[in-house]
């Protein structure tokens, strides 16, 4: 109880800086979701696709949690809207994760995946949408808070850990920063985990900094990489 407190101070006192930060995230995430959906567009890859609804989802989230800053003394609402954002977020990067787990599976295995994934998602939304309207029993999301965060760290890890082993990148230099954008998106993660520990405002600003940052590397590592899609499908 004294730490759901705390958060909801901390949520108030940096509200501006909070919900425009996070803005800004989820923006940056929407924009590398819809640079993949023109790559989509063109070569129509089952892979590509989840690149597409991970970073979707992960925008998603950010937007949710933008959105919970207004809502503090509404307690139903404040849970649902975190329960959205946090479900989002794991799905998205997890998704993402099974992009590179998949990555050598056939087409048609991994659009069974895709599909799998995304009718999944669609009853847990629904079912947290309507219980929170309703008002009916849901959980306080602070009891699973940390759970949600140790996932999305093993995710970003396995992210990384393919990334950094791909071919393509260790023989091209202009690819190199792209590990490093996901390895400050895990920082980021990482800080969120210890502020379900000990919530301080510097802790929740710098992981949403660093937020920014890591996403705001991996378009750079984007924008960097060659027009032809085929070769950004390889290499990614």
């Amino acid at each position: 109880m004294i730490y759901q407190i705390m958060e909801a101070l901390l949520f108030e006192q940096n509200s501006s800086m909070l919900f425009f930060m996070y803005m800004i995230s989820g923006i940056l995430g929407a924009v590398i979701s819809v640079y993949f959906l023109k790559i989509y567009r063109v070569i129509s890859s089952a892979h590509i696709c989840g690149l597409v609804i991970g970073f979707a989802l992960v925008a998603f989230s950010d937007f949710f949690f933008s959105m919970t800053i207004d809502v503090t003394n509404n307690r139903e609402i404040y849970n649902v809207l975190h329960w959205l954002r946090l479900s989002f977020v794991s799905y998205g990067f997890i998704v993402i994760g099974l992009v590179y787990y998949f990555k050598k599976y056939t087409e048609k295995k991994f659009k069974m995946v895709i599909k799998t994934a995304l009718i999944s998602l669609i009853p847990i939304g629904l079912s947290l949408v309507v219980t929170g309207i309703g008002n009916s029993f849901l959980p306080d999301f602070h009891q699973y808070n940390e759970y949600f965060r140790i996932l999305n760290l093993v995710a970003l890890g396995y992210i990384i850990l393919k990334i950094g082993s791909n071919s393509e990148l260790q023989t091209r230099s202009d690819l190199f920063v792209l590990p490093v954008g996901f390895g400050i998106v895990f920082l980021s993660q990482y800080l969120r985990l210890l502020f379900t520990v000990d919530p301080t405002s510097l802790t929740l600003i710098i992981s949403g900094v660093l937020k920014i940052a890591g996403l705001g590397i991996i378009i750079i590592a984007l924008a960097r990489k060659p027009k032809n899609p085929v070769i950004i499908k390889k290499s990614f």
